[in-house]
């Protein structure tokens, strides 16, 4: 069946359980770093993956907060 948004997030970060809020964070930062809009000469692609990565990690911090 379809994933879960937590799943599609870990998905999208490429991250595996178990999940911390500090894996989540480290990676997010990693991630901001590589596909961050200015580091890609404003490269339409990067930008999209950019807004995914942050829907991601908000959809993670919540389910680890909840």
């Amino acid at each position: 069946g379809p994933a879960s948004p937590e799943e599609a997030a870990m998905r999208v970060m490429d991250l595996q359980a178990p999940l911390t809020s500090e894996r989540v964070k480290a990676r997010y930062k990693e991630l901001c770093k590589l596909h961050h809009p200015d580091a890609n000469n404003g490269d339409k692609n990067a930008e999209e993956r950019f807004k995914q990565i942050g829907q991601a990690y908000q959809t993670l911090m919540q389910s680890l907060s909840a």
